[in-house]
């Protein structure tokens, strides 16, 4: 029987996995609220273990398995954040795992996914398909995929993401306006929004992606799954995804209400900003969601917005580039 994506999955997942992970913080800032006239909550899943939210669906995923599973170990394929959750995840399990890799992906993410024991498979991500790298290794080897994000269970890991929002609002008494979240494969947009989505009816959700590589929001808007094919590359190395997932599709058509792009110059300036305000480090990904909140502000005033800060995993070099001005 095929798994569904519910709130049901979600309770699940994060009783499976609350032990393992951070509740990371939902922060508002005064200076931030006053500037732009709304109430802005960042959730902070830069602080979380592994630098980012990609932990959650992979440990749901990983502790599902089964003993002779586990044995036969894993493969997986990723810009570089979902290997390290994976591997961590290998590693506190003790399941050897393999992961397959863009040969441009930041040395630090490179070096924590090894740090964590995983073997590494470099391709070119211009000219190879990383998908079908892993799968025919799969076959070879009869060693379990797990996928980045058109998966049931990641799906459902990710949207534990939502759980806390709720929690954290709920406490509060506040009801939210606008979600702004990134996306790649729509993972974890989809989670966050099937969670939501049953107690905020009217909450607005906007995906949010790099220029040129605005497969979710063209699919969208042309209700069908789209194909890019990009010849420029963008400083978002985590939101790189062509095509959006099968499954991820069909719940985000369901559930956002659009999309947004954000241009290189503007992920810096979020970047920036999150550092100088909130004193955190995030990776150009993590800062697309905000950066679209700093380009659209002007639509969101007198309005709760929850911004998802998805990860922090960036190379030091380039992020005192960035908040020097010199990148």
């Amino acid at each position: 029987m095929l798994k569904k994506v519910s709130k049901e999955s979600i309770h699940q997942a994060y009783a499976r996995i609350k032990g393992h992970i951070v509740n990371t913080p939902l922060i508002s800032v005064n200076s931030i609220n006053d500037k732009f006239n709304s109430k802005v909550f960042f959730k902070l899943e830069s602080e979380q273990k592994t630098g980012s939210f990609k932990i959650r669906g992979a440990l749901n995923k990983l502790l599902q398995l089964t003993s002779a599973d586990k044995k036969k170990g894993v493969i997986a394929y990723s810009s570089g954040n979902h290997a390290q959750a994976v591997s961590y995840g290998c590693k506190l399990l003790g399941i050897n795992s393999m992961i397959v890799m863009p040969k441009d992906a930041p040395k630090i993410k490179i070096l924590k996914t090894k740090k964590n024991g995983a073997d590494i498979i470099f391709y070119d991500r211009l000219t190879q398909s990383r998908e079908k790298i892993a799968e025919d290794l799969a076959n070879k080897t009869g060693r379990v995929l797990v996928k980045p994000f058109d998966d049931q269970d990641i799906i459902s890991g990710q949207g534990t993401i939502g759980l806390e929002i709720y929690n954290e609002l709920r406490r509060k008494e506040i009801e939210p306006d606008v979600l702004l979240c990134c996306c790649s494969g729509g993972g974890l947009i989809a989670g966050i929004s099937t969670y939501l989505k049953n107690y905020f009816s009217k909450l607005s959700i906007y995906s949010v992606e790099p220029q040129y590589y605005d497969d979710m929001k063209k699919s969208l808007e042309r209700g069908r799954l789209v194909s890019i094919n990009p010849i420029h590359n963008t400083l978002c190395d985590a939101l790189t995804c062509k095509t959006p997932g099968k499954l991820t599709f069909e719940i985000n058509k369901r559930n956002l209400s659009g999309g947004f792009v954000v241009n290189d110059s503007e992920v810096k300036k979020a970047i920036r900003l999150l550092n100088k305000e909130l004193n955190i480090i995030s990776e150009p990904g993590g800062a697309a969601s905000v950066a679209s909140f700093l380009k659209n502000y002007k639509n969101f005033q007198e309005k709760v917005v929850i911004i998802i800060v998805s990860g922090g995993n960036i190379d030091n070099t380039l992020f005192k580039k960035i908040i020097n001005n010199n990148e």
